[in-house]
């Protein structure tokens, strides 16, 4: 068996050959879960901003065309809430990726409960919980990139890969990862899987360009220090270990070796681009930025989750399900005595009755404006936001 080649399925059961209808209603619970979310809350600043981009002429320069396209779409249903209608789209892709996971486990060599650990970590875990009703680019990019891995190597990769970069520009570099380390796979498929994802530049120069200063050019406002930066190493592994549950990605990390070339490869290059993002800015990145290395940290785990006793088994899915309940009812009914400033579940509630939660984290440079226009119709002043934004984007090239 050479290195690039998958190991056989572990002694601990046999693989499954299709997926136990268990995954279907493992997935199917969250839906329920992510439609009351997104009718308990108003939309965040950032889905406020796709919104009034998608209702505009020319785009944005953050992220590729796909989410405005989706949310032009979604909004022609005038008689359903704002709400729902951005959500809709974020419900759906949540679906999907928990199925795509659970299959990409089941195709890696994970047994039966393997499979339903990823379905439960992929659905239930607080970054895909979160997904699973805020509607953002990271939505359509980590299903197309589940199905590429599924279909690898191949045209249909490439076209998911295609679509994942309309999403997001980080598709460019996955698809550049997967070609690389496919090295025993048909030239035909190489290809397809690098020019995937470059059939879309047409789309994603601004937002490559804004994307990239974003990530390595923009240093921490009080400067740069060595210990800032190892800081903000640190602050985006406790991150991801919070979203994912640090048993979940201690053992799946281990577990890597278990996996392809192609699957170590795109977890090992997207952390050290994140990971360069941290040193170079002193900045933590986005916690989101890591999401499809997690999705193969998470089959590797499945891959052998099941030699673990019953009692780990069970304090892995606490570790997963706690944390995400507490997230979710605190969403819904705001319960903790947390601060404003503190507290970034803050920024889903007030818009829409006249409370502006202006200190929330994550309100943005854009997200008052933006809100103001979808829940009270005062658009003037993100429209003067779009118009600056496009002609410092424009004398800047």
């Amino acid at each position: 068996m050479t290195r690039t080649e998958l190991p056989e399925p572990p002694v601990s059961g046999p693989q499954e050959t299709r997926l136990p209808g268990a995954v279907w209603a493992i997935v199917g619970s969250a839906v329920p879960v992510h439609l009351a979310l997104a009718l308990a809350t108003d939309l965040s600043p950032d889905e406020a901003y796709y919104l009034c981009a998608a209702r505009r002429a020319g785009g944005i320069v953050d992220h590729p065309p796909l989410t405005l396209w989706l949310l032009a779409l979604s909004d022609r249903w005038s008689s359903a809430p704002v709400e729902l209608r951005v959500r809709l789209w974020a419900v759906a892709f949540s679906f999907g990726t928990g199925i795509a996971c659970a299959a990409l486990a089941r195709a890696r060599g994970a047994d039966r409960v393997g499979i339903l650990l990823a379905a439960w970590v992929a659905t239930w875990a607080l970054l895909p919980m979160a997904g699973g009703f805020v509607t953002t680019p990271d939505g359509p990019l980590l299903l197309a990139i589940a199905v590429a891995l599924l279909v690898a190597p191949g045209p249909l990769a490439g076209l998911s890969l295609l679509v994942g970069a309309l999403a997001k520009v980080v598709a460019l570099p996955i698809g550049a990862l997967l070609a690389a380390a496919s090295a025993r796979a048909p030239l035909r498929g190489r290809i397809a899987l690098a020019a995937g994802p470059l059939l879309a530049l047409p789309w994603l120069l601004p937002s490559l360009r804004f994307q990239l200063r974003h990530a390595y050019g923009q240093p921490a406002p009080g400067g740069w220090s060595l210990a800032g930066a190892l800081g903000a190493v640190l602050a985006a592994m406790s991150a991801q270990a919070l979203l994912w549950s640090p048993l979940v990605l201690g053992r799946g990390v281990r577990a890597l070796r278990l996996l392809s070339r192609s699957d170590r490869t795109i977890v090992a290059g997207l952390s050290a681009l994140v990971v360069a993002s941290a040193l170079i800015r002193a900045v933590p990145p986005e916690p989101n930025w890591w999401a499809p290395a997690a999705l193969i940290v998470l089959v590797a785990f499945a891959r052998t989750a099941a030699q673990a006793t019953r009692g780990t088994r069970h304090a892995i899915l606490a570790t997963v399900l706690v944390p995400t309940f507490i997230s979710a009812t605190h969403v819904a009914l705001p319960f903790l005595p947390l601060p404003e400033h503190a507290d970034p579940t803050a920024r889903l509630h007030g818009w829409s009755h006249g409370h502006e939660p202006t200190e929330a984290p994550g309100v943005g440079p854009y997200g008052v404006a933006a809100e103001r226009c979808v829940y009270r119709g005062e658009c003037r002043e993100i429209r003067l936001y779009f118009d600056e934004m496009d002609a410092h984007e424009g004398s800047r090239r």
